[in-house]
């Protein structure tokens, strides 16, 4: 009976034992609960969402809009008047007696209204030509409201570019980018201030798009320009927007704002900036020479027909050298009438239009390494850029009342894009001078003076001595344009 006792109690100690022993096991293996927000921290949420609203777009505008100017200029253009009234202002009556009574232009001062970019520290300001063309006072306001008046250190007409300083230390400025590998599509930022001071403010408005094309190239429906290797955006770039950057979404300046397509005058999704890269050199000439040296390289170039081919049993390959220039970088370089030009620094050249667009970008002093067929054989040249002022002469011109003019020859024919083989042409108006206040351009043709047909230099000094209230006629690029000048 005794040992019965002890063996039951030996039995519940070893049930009590493994018992322990199960009820440890079940808690060492059963599932466990997750808790997904033991290591959540705590967070304010007003301050969260503003860390999300400032999105790179916003940071990029933030950085950048600092560096905008307002610019307004007072500008002396030439206006016209017709001599038929309503209701005879028809194309037909205007087409028909337009010889006989040429409209009348006349001096008036406007004002006109643009944007800038500060590029440095010590105030030289980035904008369109355009803005600033014929100005006779500059005043650039910015954002902080301090203003300046703005003196031009060189500008181009063909680039529609101009550099402008101001006296002024210790600036924002702008940072520029890469417009080489912009990618189409990519998020854009055009910032300038499209109301001049209607707003009375002179910060700058910013809108946003994305990159629509590149290399396009268009002719202005309003002014004698034709831009090539452009940026197109669908950002808006409204009037007055004109000389402002586009900001690539690191607040980098990849462009700078210049022309868009326009039925009403706003804009309509299409606008166009010219690449900063092609900027770069513009600024590097501006700021060492005071001016744009005019390039000269001496080629005349032609498309390759069928007809054409198949006349000179070639190939349609590249773009046929029709003419080459006497004492040019490409005559000295050992190019000849009939190469056909395949490739110009690795890009290819099938068409003109390929030709015009890359020489559109060069400066004097660049290196061009051209690839070329002759007959059957493959050659490379290599020709240094000229200054167009030095190879042709232009010392031997004939400046009378700031006007520059030259008897047309073959190479001011190909830089002006003339029709005339014979005559006068203007290669320079000097500044606030009376030629640029009667609004003469470079490049117009002079046709007549008062009575007197000119046909070259030796005339235009003989017209200018015998007449003193003098009526210009001109020919701008196939626009006949009458001009007063009374002393």
């Amino acid at each position: 009976m005794k040992y019965m006792k002890i063996k039951d109690i030996l039995l519940i100690i070893l049930g009590v034992i493994l018992a322990v022993i199960c009820i440890e096991l079940y808690q060492i293996l059963k599932p466990r609960a997750i808790h997904y927000y033991d290591n959540i921290e705590l967070v304010d949420l007003n301050n969260e969402i503003t860390r999300q609203r400032a999105n790179a777009i916003v940071l990029a505008a933030r950085k950048v809009s600092p560096t905008l100017v307002s610019i307004t200029v007072i500008q002396t253009k030439v206006v016209t008047t017709s001599p038929f009234a309503t209701p005879f202002n028809d194309d037909f009556f205007r087409d028909f007696f337009h010889d006989f009574f040429p409209e009348y232009y006349y001096r008036k001062k406007i004002k006109n209204l643009g944007s800038g970019v500060i590029i440095s520290s010590d105030g030289y300001i980035l904008t369109n030509e355009h803005v600033i063309s014929s100005a006779t006072d500059i005043n650039l306001t910015l954002t902080d409201g301090r203003q300046f008046k703005g003196e031009i250190v060189a500008s181009c007409q063909t680039r529609d570019l101009a550099l402008l300083k101001i006296k002024a230390n210790n600036l924002p400025f702008a940072e520029l980018g890469n417009s080489d590998d912009l990618m189409i599509g990519e998020w854009v930022i055009a910032l300038g201030n499209p109301f001049g001071f209607l707003l009375e403010d002179a910060r700058p408005t910013v809108t946003v798009g994305v990159v629509s094309a590149l290399n396009r190239a268009i002719k202005s429906t309003r002014e004698d320009r034709v831009y090539k290797n452009m940026i197109q955006t669908d950002a808006a770039i409204n009037p007055g927007n004109s000389g402002g950057p586009l900001v690539n979404v690191l607040g980098q300046v990849i462009g700078i704002n210049t022309a868009i397509f326009t039925s009403g005058g706003g804009s309509e999704g299409i606008g166009f900036a010219r690449p900063i890269n092609d900027v770069r050199k513009f600024i590097e000439e501006a700021r060492e020479f005071g001016k744009i040296r005019i390039p000269w390289v001496g080629l005349w170039m032609q498309n390759i027909t069928p007809e054409v081919a198949e006349a000179m049993g070639i190939e349609k390959a590249g773009t046929l050298v029709s003419n080459v220039d006497k004492k040019s970088s490409a005559d000295e370089a050992g190019i000849k009438e009939g190469d056909r030009i395949v490739t110009v620094n690795d890009i290819a050249i099938n068409t003109v239009s390929d030709w015009d667009r890359l020489v559109s970008g060069i400066f004097v002093d660049d290196t061009l390494d051209i690839t070329l067929l002759r007959a059957n054989n493959t050659i490379t040249a290599r020709l240094i850029v000229k200054e167009f002022n030095q190879a042709s002469g232009v010392q031997t011109s004939l400046t009378v009342y700031g006007i520059h003019i030259e008897d047309i020859n073959s190479i001011l024919m190909k830089t002006h894009n003339l029709t005339y083989d014979e005559g006068v042409v203007v290669v320079k108006v000097a500044p606030n001078s009376i030629g640029q206040k009667l609004g003469i351009k470079v490049g117009d043709v002079i046709l007549m003076v008062g009575n007197m047909r000119i046909r070259n230099k030796d005339d235009f000094q003989k017209a200018l001595q015998t007449y003193r209230d003098i009526n210009f006629i001109i020919d701008r690029g196939g626009l006949i344009i009458q001009l007063y000048l009374g002393l």
